[in-house]
């Protein structure tokens, strides 16, 4: 059994996750659930949870700054909320998990799944340290992105992204130091993250840094040269959104 404890300040949600979860989860065993940052850190403490179900949106203290007083975090974390949208990104960038609410009950279910897949890689406490600078970080280039590859999770400042390229169920990070890491996700999957963070998908198999675009050559999709020389083409359909990005450069 999993030793789960949801923190959620509304107690109507509290009751609906508690109930969503004995429906969707007969592996998951509820602990303690906590209606306050402060009941919930003592809680955590004594019980010592595998996986916590966190509000981030909480009255004196958000889930973030619950978390930052907890050392060390070796539990995994589901986080909860309404949407917001610059919390998402900072989430989505650092490789953690999230659900909007209402809470829809497929989407608990894979996020529990997701959970127990990651289980033979557990997330190291600097990962959640990465989400806290990345929350303070208002410059997308200065933010940092988590990528789970084979071999472990690498952590890369977005500014030394030069391009993601499609690598079938793949994608291929191209670093400026000429790296690359192979991830298994699909290009599709990092398209939301990295438009948010100054990168845009010029074709079906590229996105790129905007930052590293060094020239633009006119054709019918055109061809973008990036800051080593590589060309790229960018698909016809997506030229009119790149050249209207071109000139914030």
């Amino acid at each position: 059994m999993i030793k789960t404890i949801i923190v959620e300040d509304e107690p109507g949600s509290r009751e609906m996750l508690t109930m969503m979860l004995s429906r969707h989860a007969d592996d998951i065993e509820i602990i303690d659930t906590c209606s306050n940052p402060t009941d919930a850190i003592d809680s955590i403490s004594r019980l010592r949870p595998e996986l916590i179900f966190l509000d981030i949106q909480m009255p004196k203290m958000t889930g973030f700054e619950m978390l930052k007083k907890i050392t060390p975090i070796d539990f995994e974390v589901i986080f909860t909320t309404a949407y917001d949208q610059y919390a998402i990104n900072a989430i989505r960038i650092s490789a953690l998990d999230y659900l909007l609410k209402p809470i829809d009950g497929d989407e608990l279910a894979a996020a529990i799944s997701k959970y127990k897949n990651r289980q033979t890689a557990r997330k190291p406490d600097h990962q959640f340290e990465n989400l806290f600078n990345n929350l303070l970080n208002r410059n997308p280039l200065d933010k940092t992105l988590a990528l789970s590859a084979s071999d472990g999770i690498s952590f890369i400042k977005m500014s030394d992204i030069l391009r993601v390229e499609a690598n079938g169920r793949y994608a291929k990070f191209h670093l400026l130091s000429k790296e690359t890491i192979l991830v298994s996700k699909t290009l599709g999957d990092y398209e939301d993250i990295l438009s948010a963070n100054q990168f845009y998908r010029i074709h079906d198999s590229s996105i790129i840094n905007l930052n590293h675009v060094k020239k633009y050559i006119r054709g019918d999709g055109g061809t973008v040269i990036l800051s080593d020389n590589t060309e790229l083409d960018v698909a016809r359909r997506r030229k009119e959104e790149f050249m209207k990005l071109i000139p914030r450069l």
